[in-house]
């Protein structure tokens, strides 16, 4: 497999000769991830970096390339704790990122805002947003499962060794062939030793 011409990069400086810069196409935040990851990894601490799928513009293509991002991240460093998370826009008078107006409407009332459908549209459990297809939504989840199943969390401390070697070796074949449809078995694994989901506690 060819590396990443950007982690050649990468692996050749040192710490303090690494520069930050933005290239058509990529945010800086992203690169700054890529860049900080292997520092960190150096230096024994473990970072926690919160990705976001699903741009309105591209929501298959962001997708398809913020995964492929996030292996790369893990390539670099493997420790990284990795959260995944939904675009949800949110009203604004200068109008939301994406251009999102017109088609999605927000409640009006309280009571509105407090029932199950907005509730989960607000917790980014089940947001049912008009420009991400429901297929496309399935592989965010299932991507995120089996990341967090290859690498569970290291804040879950009561998760016994036993469960975390467990969802490691379900995970490891999903998670080196690309193969994320479907991990049943995953999930039966994850209830099964209750594992903690940060991003759902960090809401």
């Amino acid at each position: 497999m060819t590396e990443h011409p950007e982690d050649v990069r990468l692996a050749a400086a040192g710490p303090r000769d690494v520069t930050l810069y933005a290239r058509p196409g990529c945010h800086l935040c992203e690169e700054a991830k890529a860049v900080i990851a292997p520092v960190l990894r150096e230096f024994g601490i473990v970072p926690e970096f919160s990705f976001v799928f699903g741009n309105p513009a591209d929501p298959e293509g962001d997708t398809r390339d913020t995964i492929q991002f996030i292996r790369r991240i893990k390539k670099l460093n493997p420790d990284a704790e990795i959260i995944v998370q939904h675009y949800i826009p949110t009203p604004h008078p200068d109008g939301m990122y994406g251009d999102v107006e017109g088609k999605i409407e927000f409640p009006r009332t309280p009571e509105e805002w407090a029932s199950e459908r907005w509730y989960n549209f607000t917790v980014r459990h089940d947001p049912h947003l008009p420009w991400l297809p429901q297929a496309v939504k399935e592989q965010i989840d299932n991507f995120e499962l089996v990341v967090n199943s290859r690498w569970p969390t290291i804040q879950d401390i009561h998760l016994p060794g036993w469960g975390r070697n467990m969802l490691r070796s379900l995970s490891l074949w999903r998670y080196a062939l690309g193969v994320y449809k479907f991990p049943f078995e995953l999930q039966w694994a994850q209830r099964l030793v209750s594992l903690r989901k940060p991003r759902l506690e960090s809401l």
